[in-house]
């Protein structure tokens, strides 16, 4: 027998969802190779605004859900929580009916299946996303 503790960590399958409680234009980033966030295309608030994607995070009730993927990114002693959009509806040409919600593509720098990181902003570092957690 060891004295070493072993443990598996997975991501839960029941994962729990983000509310938005307020706009999250320009607060949902994008992780590149090189360690740095950047506004994920998708949520591009303004003039280069994220378009329809983004209207479903804007404000409580909107219809988008952030999913949480099960990832943490610590950068600077700021605490980041990989998301990925869930919405009904279809937006041009892709419907999310029958994708459970799921939108975007793969292949698009800053869009990948509409994923990002929130900022949770623990122990007083860094600015909180507005949202809720629920479903666990």
């Amino acid at each position: 027998m060891t004295s070493l503790q072993t443990s598996v960590k997975q991501i839960p399958s029941d994962g729990g969802y983000f509310v938005p409680l307020a706009s999250l234009a320009d607060k949902v980033y994008a992780y590149s190779s090189s360690g740095t966030f950047t506004v994920a295309t998708w949520a591009k608030g303004g003039a280069a605004g994220g378009g329809a994607p983004l209207s479903t995070i804007n404000a409580i009730g909107a219809g988008g859900l952030l999913k949480d993927m099960g990832k943490t990114v610590v950068s600077s002693l700021r605490t980041f929580r990989k998301v990925q959009l869930s919405m009904q509806g279809a937006f041009g040409n892709n419907s999310t009916l029958s994708t459970f919600g799921v939108g975007g593509k793969g292949d698009l720098a800053g869009e990948q299946y509409f994923t990002g990181y929130i900022e949770l902003g623990f122990e007083g570092n860094g600015e909180r996303a507005p949202v809720a957690q629920f479903g666990r």
